[in-house]
């Protein structure tokens, strides 16, 4: 897949890789060189992926870790503020 390099200096990340990676706006990247190639990297390392439904409804798969039900309460709490 070939991309320009625009004026600014700025490259676009094209749709089909940002979906499959989950990069959305505001994901941060590290950026470093090798050799002649240039490596984009997630900074908070593996996130949980959003998968999609047969109809194209986003979810998270499960991870089978168990949250107890104090982390259950400040995660509700921490949404409705």
């Amino acid at each position: 897949m070939v991309v320009t390099i625009d004026r600014a200096g700025r490259v676009v990340i094209p749709k089909e890789i940002r979906d499959r990676l989950d990069l959305t706006a505001d994901t941060e990247l590290n950026i470093d060189v090798e050799g002649d190639s240039i490596r984009l990297e997630r900074v908070a390392g593996p996130q949980r992926r959003l998968a999609r439904t047969k109809d194209g409804r986003p979810y998270f798969p499960a991870t089978g870790q168990v949250l107890s039900d104090l982390e259950v309460q400040r995660l509700r709490d921490a949404d409705q503020r």
